[in-house]
């Protein structure tokens, strides 16, 4: 399979199965379809359902290097930590091997990521998804392989890409990022009621519980041993396959996120105990580790220089 092919595979899998539409009248401030892999949680504000997951950022990773090559620097500052899982404990040592790469463990969060890490993937996805819409209403071409032509929102707006000056009718772009702690909180409250909702579309309910009800905290981990005393996956997965509607899972529990301050993080992970509020932002300066994730939030932007 060819380089290209791969990457309009890689960057359809960006839109997390989400079908990106834009009318006739383009993409502006009054034509704002819900960005993909998000749920509008009030106005030009959308929240992701799920955590950013392993195969989210492994597709990111093969992106880098298959632009800029194996042995380059911007494939090396985006290379996660998996060591950090037999630094939290040896006994989940083999996670270290297994936990971003197995099928398994596909979508579950991804650990280890730095906070500037996390930066870049953001806005990584911010031009991959402009460069799709845009693609999509055949106004850039095809995605390329080339470092020197790849496309990016600044690129295209200051007619820098491929020679194409900017199209009237598309005078915003979806802006990916970090979330503060107030849109977490505000994304908190509007989930319990979407979720309450929602919840009863989920068939599995052993997985829906562990999506919604039970916290991914300390006391709730049933299967913990004195060896591995966060139990045997210390994180649970991102999503259920049996929810045939949209949640905004794991706000209450499984691992501590990301804000856009550095080392401020909302929430709580498998390692605190349930006791403490899960609505919280703690800071800390051990960034990276095995409880600590990530996931974004979006807004339509205009461009200005």
């Amino acid at each position: 399979m060819k380089p290209r092919t791969i990457l309009l595979i890689l960057l359809s899998l960006t839109l997390l199965a989400c079908k990106v539409s834009t009318s006739p009248k383009g993409l502006t401030p009054y034509n704002t379809p819900t960005p993909p892999g998000t749920v509008k949680v009030s106005d030009n504000l959308y929240f992701d359902k799920t955590e950013i997951t392993n195969i989210a950022y492994l597709e990111f990773m093969f992106w880098i290097k298959n632009i800029y090559g194996t042995n380059s620097s911007e494939f090396i500052r985006i290379l996660p930590d998996t060591n950090v899982w037999s630094k939290l404990n040896i006994a989940y040592a083999t996670l270290d091997t297994f936990y971003l790469s197995h099928p398994v463990y596909t979508n579950f969060p991804v650990v280890g990521v730095s906070y500037d890490q996390a930066i870049s993937y953001s806005k990584w996805r911010s031009d991959r998804v402009m460069e799709l819409i845009l693609f999509k209403n055949k106004i850039v071409p095809r995605p390329n392989t080339s470092k020197d032509s790849v496309f990016t929102i600044e690129k295209y707006y200051k007619g820098e890409y491929c020679g194409i000056q900017p199209n009237p009718h598309f005078t915003i772009y979806p802006y990916y990022s970090l979330p503060d702690s107030a849109t977490y909180r505000k994304a908190a409250i509007f989930a319990d009621s979407f979720n309450t909702q929602n919840y009863t579309y989920c068939q599995d309910e052993l997985c829906r519980d562990k999506l919604l009800i039970e916290s991914n905290c300390l006391e709730n981990k049933i299967d913990k041993t004195p060896s591995r005393p966060f139990g045997q996956d210390p994180t649970l997965k991102t999503n259920c396959v049996t929810c045939k509607k949209e949640l905004i899972t794991h706000l209450k529990g499984n691992v501590r996120e990301m804000t856009n301050i550095r080392g401020s993080f909302y929430g709580r992970s498998f390692i605190d105990s349930c006791q403490i509020p899960n609505d919280i932002c703690r800071n800390d300066t051990l960034l990276i580790n095995s409880y600590t994730g990530f996931r974004n939030v979006c807004q339509y932007k205009q461009w200005t220089d």
